[in-house]
């Protein structure tokens, strides 16, 4: 029962950090991610927890914000720290995720400062 829970707690964190932190569209198109993330979250929660607080610290609690620093720093963690047993997992995370906020504004302000993209303000060009 708490691995179940463990395991949980670590997988809203990333989902919910990294969905907060992207414009829905580019969310949605972040197959990498949603193909691996349960495997990803699982071995994490059934790993080192010096490895789950590394991770974490990437992908915080809400209503802090994946940046484009933060997605640098995984890629980095990845290729060169503990992260390396995780690479097959989150190839192309940080890519996809630093160019989404490079290219589209909405990935960029959303990466920065809360948005709801629910309300949708249409301004008139009269």
């Amino acid at each position: 029962m708490e691995m179940a829970h463990n395991h949980n707690v670590v997988y809203l964190q990333v989902y919910d950090s990294i969905e907060r932190s992207m414009c829905p569209n580019h969310f949605e198109k972040f197959g990498r991610f949603h193909e691996n993330v349960f495997d990803f979250c699982n071995s994490l929660s059934l790993g080192e927890v010096s490895l789950k607080e590394a991770v974490l610290s990437f992908f915080r609690n809400f209503p802090a914000r994946v940046r484009r620093l933060d997605w640098a720093k995984f890629g980095d963690w990845l290729k060169i720290g503990e992260g390396g047993k995780f690479v097959a997992r989150c190839e192309g995370w940080s890519e996809y995720a630093c160019n989404s906020i490079k290219v589209c504004e909405g990935c960029r302000n959303a990466s920065m400062r809360l948005i709801n993209f629910d309300k949708v303000i249409v301004l008139d060009d009269d």
